[in-house]
């Protein structure tokens, strides 16, 4: 997906508010999220870049998320994980990374495969609560040129203190592009990883003008002395 956001198609999943709140069915404070290992419990929802912005809100406000189902070639989209259950080392550490991958309609993967990115490390405070991958988030940029179809993306979750493991899966459906539609400048996030990184053609390189050259210098000829 690209830089401009595309309309939310009607296929869009529901929006959700994250986190500390009960309004979704998706997440209850006393038993997590829906995929579990042990205490810990997560889930993955793609959803448009500019709302990643809303994870940097303070501990305990409410963040509506539209998760996004179908999307068209031009629309970014972040990848989140959020998480509750991690545990600490003696000190109060807390040390969580995650794999990412995304399969295309083919069984082939589709961009890079992105291994041990940090999701939280340092040390907890006071309170647990649901945490999420903001210090590294992977980007989803589909290409005119990408096979219409369902892409899998999956996502495996790793608290190192505990040594637990906890696999996710989401999927999203690239569709055709629609005429006309409207260009959106994109919203830059810090520290975000993008799976592309090849310039699209408007971007390439722009050549230096060639030098000019100089004017020919005119010989002057000197009468000789008889």
């Amino acid at each position: 997906m690209a830089a401009n956001q595309a309309p939310v198609p009607d296929g869009a999943k529901p929006a959700i508010l994250l986190p500390n709140t009960t309004s979704t069915k998706e997440y209850d404070p006393s038993r997590g999220f829906p995929e579990q290992n042990g205490p810990l419990s997560g889930m993955l929802i793609v959803i448009p870049q500019a709302e990643a912005e809303q994870f940097n809100q303070p501990s305990g406000a409410e963040r509506h998320l539209n998760r996004v189902a179908r999307a068209e070639p031009g629309a970014v989209l972040a990848i989140k994980l959020v998480f509750v259950g991690i545990e600490t080392d003696w000190d109060n550490n807390v040390d969580v990374v995650y794999d990412l991958s995304i399969v295309a309609p083919d069984g082939r993967l589709y961009g890079e495969e992105y291994k041990s990115v940090t999701g939280v490390k340092g040390k907890l405070g006071r309170s647990q609560g649901v945490y999420d991958n903001r210090s590294k988030v992977v980007l989803m940029q589909f290409e005119p040129q990408d096979v219409p179809g369902v892409y899998v993306i999956k996502a495996t979750l790793r608290d190192k203190i505990a040594g637990r493991e906890l696999p996710l899966q989401a999927q999203i459906e690239l569709i055709a592009k629609t005429a006309d539609a409207p260009a959106t400048a994109p919203v830059d996030i810090p520290g975000i990883t993008v799976p592309d990184t090849a310039a699209p053609g408007a971007m390439a390189p722009i050549a230096d003008p060639a030098p000019k050259a100089k004017p020919a210098r005119k010989k002057k000829y000197r009468k000789k002395r008889r």
